[in-house]
Order: structure tokens, then sequence, then C-alpha cells
């Protein structure tokens, strides 16, 4: 007995390929067996009857015996080092074939595109591929910041330098061997370089530099079968999805919104190929998900074929035993209130409940203070608002205002209908300047927190039309949104986001005009908000300056300090006072004070139920005997 139990010790290793691991290794028991998922998480099949203790890692081999494995998710910065160098010099060589490309591509005079059904098809539209390449940027900024907060952010980038290398040196391979011709007149080649190698060093190396975009200036043509556009995009969708945990779903939604617009400008602008695009996401799909499905199961280390075939892959995730759980970590030690937030957001995903208040969006920073300085005023003002609802849930909204200095009379209609069961809320409007306006919304329906609208306006008179496409996303510490302003020149992007944590709010917005192609704008926001005081500061553009203070004193009495000026110019600045006072549970008074002399009250009357009463007036005390004084009358109606 001793001599078998020693040979079974020799031996273990080959038991264990046998599927009969020396006792001691093998786990025990009843339940479902246990499945690793491509993202790491766990799944179990019912009909199994054995399973795989709940807090250990096992590999299942095909008859149903379990080796044991010691979780390992080993840093090995040096290999994340190897990897960076290994994509780096794929990267350089790449540009350099892509000179070589460029200098044997077909003449376009001689060789016309080859016929493409999308291409023949679908018009070009001249600002899509720099759109594309926003998206790209976009995906990027999501994966950087995604890198940095992961706690196995070494293993993270040592699988995307390993993989985009791969990607690239295959299509190194490709672009090179074959060589098509353009696939449209329209393409703005630079010149070619005859024989003079240290310009063409040169110019790889500014491709190289500028990551191949065209937005960085790089006009190289002879790069098709294989799209590598097409090849970043959707290896940064798969990354961002894979290494976010998944009730990030709007995260998972913009990274594949982004993936696949991306795809569809790059195909818009004619730039490539229907078929360069097809190859691409296909064999980068392909090769994420092999890859992934190999490291996750470890399936490479009882396959002599896998570590021959794979040497690299074997060689960079040896160390990593299993998948790589989706943990946060802030990477440096201050500050500390950072440090603390991630702690805290990685103990909201693995109990999927948080009470943390959700911050405003970036348009209602500040609205407390704006509410008390805007809210109550009509002046130089007749106005009538209408408010009424149907049994059946339909909404009814007539607004009318009457300018008091020139008698123009505006007006509008707007009815609003809530199809409660699938979220919808469809809106349509009508105004005074014979403007016609429908919009459709979807709130909490695709996921919690995630608000969907496209709104469309149309002018019979000019017959000018324009759309718009909104997108937010609003849950725990996080507010962000994402709207397009559709032209035919080319979408106007606007893009926003609000963080906040213990009552400091932090928040972006951003400008991108794609049909001249620059930041249209670009503020900056800090607030800290409590219950009765809230705080907010503001930077646009970088010059204009502004800030607000808003307290509320008491349930009656509330008050607010504005401050603005612009940079260089003395004669910009504002300052003002507002504060509003609750007479009683009907009536209200309002007033305000600024530093160019404007003194402005309001007085608020609840007449009954429904129906309040509005006055106001402006004073110019610098100018007081020359006029220019303004009266506001105000009526709101509501059933």
């Amino acid at each position: 007995m001793v001599s078998i139990r020693k040979l079974q010790k020799q031996n273990v290793d080959v038991l264990e390929e046998l599927g009969l691991p020396f006792e001691g290794h093998s786990p025990s028991g009843s339940g479902g067996s246990l499945d690793w998922l491509c993202n790491g998480d766990q799944g179990r099949d019912c009909d199994s009857t054995d399973t795989a203790p709940v807090g250990e890692e096992y590999h299942q081999y095909t008859n149903g015996k379990y080796k044991q494995q010691t979780r390992r998710l080993d840093p090995e910065y040096w290999k994340t080092v190897l990897s960076a160098i290994y994509v780096m010099i794929v990267f350089g060589f790449t540009s350099f074939v892509m000179v070589i490309v460029h200098e044997r591509v077909p003449d376009m005079r001689t060789y016309p595109p080859l016929p493409d059904i999308f291409l023949d098809s679908v018009p070009r539209i001249p600002w899509a591929f720099a759109m594309g390449e926003a998206c790209g940027v976009i995906l990027c900024n999501i994966w950087l910041l995604v890198l940095l907060l992961h706690k196995h952010r070494s293993i993270l980038l040592r699988r995307m330098c390993s993989l985009m290398g791969t990607v690239f040196m295959l299509r190194c391979i490709t672009m090179f061997v074959t060589s098509l011709s353009v696939p449209g007149q329209h393409l703005q080649c630079s010149g070619k370089i005859y024989g003079d190698i240290w310009a063409k060093l040169q110019r790889a190396v500014a491709i190289w530099s500028g990551f191949g975009m065209t937005l960085t200036g790089v006009h190289t043509c002879g790069d098709y079968m294989f799209s590598g556009h097409t090849v970043v995009l959707t290896m940064l969708n798969f990354f961002v999805t894979e290494y976010t945990p998944r009730s990030w779903n709007f995260i998972h939604t913009l990274s594949w919104v982004l993936n696949l617009f991306g795809i569809f400008f790059i195909l818009a602008a004619h730039e490539h190929y229907s078929i360069d695009v097809f190859i691409a996401f296909y064999i980068t799909t392909r090769l994420f998900l092999y890859y992934h499905t190999l490291a996750n199961t470890r399936a490479y280390q009882q396959s002599r074929r896998a570590r021959i075939w794979f040497p690299m892959f074997s060689f960079f995730e040896s160390n990593v035993n299993g998948p790589v759980p989706n943990e946060y970590c802030w990477p440096l030690a201050w500050p500390v209130v950072m440090r603390r937030l991630i702690v805290e957001s990685n103990i909201t995903n693995n109990s999927n409940t948080s009470t943390m208040a959700i911050p405003p969006a970036f348009a209602d920073l500040g609205k407390s203070a704006k509410d008390v300085f805007n809210k109550g005023y009509g002046f130089g003002l007749v106005k009538l608002d209408v408010k009424t609802q149907t049994l059946s849930g339909v909404e009814f909204k007539t607004s009318g205002s009457s300018i008091i200095d020139n008698s123009k009379v505006t007006g509008s209609l707007e009815t609003k209908y809530k199809w409660p069961e699938f979220g919808l809320t469809f809106t349509e409007k009508w105004t005074t300047e014979n403007t016609l306006g429908t919009g459709v919304c979807v709130e909490d329906k695709i996921t919690k927190g995630l608000k969907l609208s496209f709104d469309t306006t149309f002018s019979p008179n000019t017959g000018k039309k324009s759309g718009k496409i909104k997108t937010a996303y609003k849950k725990e510490y996080v507010n962000v949104g994402l709207d397009a302003d559709l032209d035919l020149a080319g979408p106007t992007i606007h893009v926003a986001a609000v963080g906040g944590y213990e009552g400091w709010l932090a928040g972006y917005q951003m400008t991108f005009d794609s049909a001249k192609s620059k930041m249209a704008q670009n503020n900056l926001a800090l607030g800290y908000k409590t219950g009765d005081f809230q705080l907010h500061t503001n930077i646009k553009n970088g010059s204009e300056f502004s800030g607000s203070i808003y307290q509320k004193v008491n349930e009656k009495l509330e008050h607010a300090v504005n401050v603005a000026w612009t940079a260089g110019s003395s004669s910009s600045s504002l300052f003002g006072l507002a504060a509003k006072y609750q007479l009683d549970s009907s009536a209200s008074v309002s007033a305000k004070v600024d530093n160019a002399g404007l003194v402005g009250v309001g007085y608020s009357q609840i007449l009954r139920p429904g129906i309040k009463l509005l006055l106001s007036s402006l004073v110019d005390v610098k100018n007081f005997n020359a006029g220019g004084h303004k009266l506001g009358l105000g009526l709101e109606l509501e059933a």
C-alpha cells in the first residue's frame, strides 16, 4: 500500500492529466458544476452532480473531475513593460509599412475604385471620418480611466498591448502583400517619396507619433484590406465592457454605441471598403474572445498544441490563474478622498446597493442660486401660462407673452403624452413663428438611470429642419450626458459629466463642432452642496469666470450671491444680490440688485388653487430720471 501511494505521489501530474487527481487534491460534494464565463463571472450547470467548493478555484476536466488551483494574479510589471515595448515596435513597423504601401498604391486614374455595395449605395459624408476618430478618442479616454482605477491594471495593460500588437502585425502582413486601389476619388493622399529613405523614415515617425489619425495630419493611402481604425474602436470597446462590472450598463451601452457609430462613420466617409471594416471587426473580436477564453479557463496548460501556437500568450499569462476580478483602487496615496470613494464603489458593486445622492446635471449646477435670481420676475412682459391634463393623461401647455415695448406677441402650444408601461413620452409643439416640433423619450427602461430622447423641429416657411439626439445617465456619484445636434454640414457634439462625493461636486462640459473640426466650448465647474448651503464656481473657455452662493436661512427666507467677470476686461464684471421671502403659504416677495444699478422686485400671489399672479418691476437707479424702467405681469393657470 505504501508503495502504491509513493508511486501516486511521483506521478501526480500524469494522474491529473487523466482526470484522476491524487487523493486530497480532488474536491467533492454535490450541487451545480462551476463554469467560468468569459467575463469572469460564474455560471452553474444544474444537470451536474459534482461541484467545486465555494471560495476556491478549480479546473474541470472532461470527465467531471477537478484540479485545485490557487488564485494567482501576479502583476509582473517587467512582463507589462515587455508587452508595451512589443506593441510600440509593432506600431513603428506598421507606420513604416504604411509608408511603403503608400508608395505602391495604384494610380486612381488607371485603377478606379473597386465595386462596393455599401459605398455605391450610401452617399459620402465629408465630416464622417473625423467623427469616427472622435468616437475613438472618447473610447480611449474611457479605457484609460478604467485602466487607471482597476486594481489589476498591469495585467489589463499587458493583455491590451499583446492583443493590439498581434492584430496590427497581422494587418501589416495583409496590406503589404496585397495593394488595393483607393475606395474613392475624393481621397487626398500625401505626395509620394521615391527612393529617399530618410524622408520615408521621417514620414513613418510622423504617422507613429500621430497614431495614424487624420486629425493629427496623417493622409497616407493604401492601408486597406484591414481597417486599423476599426481594430482600435472594437478592441477598446471589448476591453471597456470586459473590465467593468455588469451593473455599469450605461458605460457598456455608450461603449457599444461609440464602437458601432465609429464603424458607420468610417464607411460613410468612404475611407475604407466594406470588406476592410468587416475583416477588422471579425478578427479583432475573435482574437479577443479566444485570448480571454483561454486565459480564464487555463485550457492552454493542458494542451501542448495551444502552447506551441500561442507562445507569447503562454509567456504573458503563465502566472495569471483564472479570470481577473473587476476590483478598483486609487493608485496614489493622495488624495485620501479618492481612495475612500473607490473603496465605497467596490462595496457598492459587490452589494448592488447604495444610498449616495445622485449629483445634478452640469446645466443644473448652481440652480438654486439661479432660481432666486430668475424666478418670480417677468420684466417688460405680459405673460399667460395655462396647463391642463385630460383624464387619459394627455397634458396641454399653452404659453403666450407680449413685449410691452414693441407689442410683439409670441405663443406656443405643447402636448405631452406618457406611456408608463414602456417608459415612453411623446411631445408635440407649435409656436406662433410657425415652427413645428416633435420629440420622443424613453427613461429607466433600457437600464435604470438612462434617458434617451430624440427631438426634431421643422419650419414650413423656410423649409429648415433640425434634429437632436440626447442621452443622459445618472446614478450614485455620477451624472453624464451626451447630445448631438444634427446638421447636414456636420453634427455638433455636446458632452457633460458631473461627479459628486460627500457634497463636493466637479463637472466638465465640452462642445465639438465637427463641421469646423474644432472645440467650440470648454467649461469646468466645481462646487459644494449641503442641505441649506451651496457654492458653485465655473470657468468658461478659460477666460470667463463666474460663481454663486446660495443659502436657505430658514423656512421662509433664502438668498443668493452671484459674481462673474471676464479676464482682460474690467467692464464685463457683474456682482448681484438676491433674496426671496415667503410671506405665507400663498404669497412671496423677491428682490435683487446688481452693480449696474438695476433693482428688481417681484411679488407672487396664489389667488386660488391653480391660479397664480405674478407682478414685477425693474428700476434703473443710476438713470432714475431717464426712464427705461420696466413692469411685468404674469398669470399662471393650471387644472
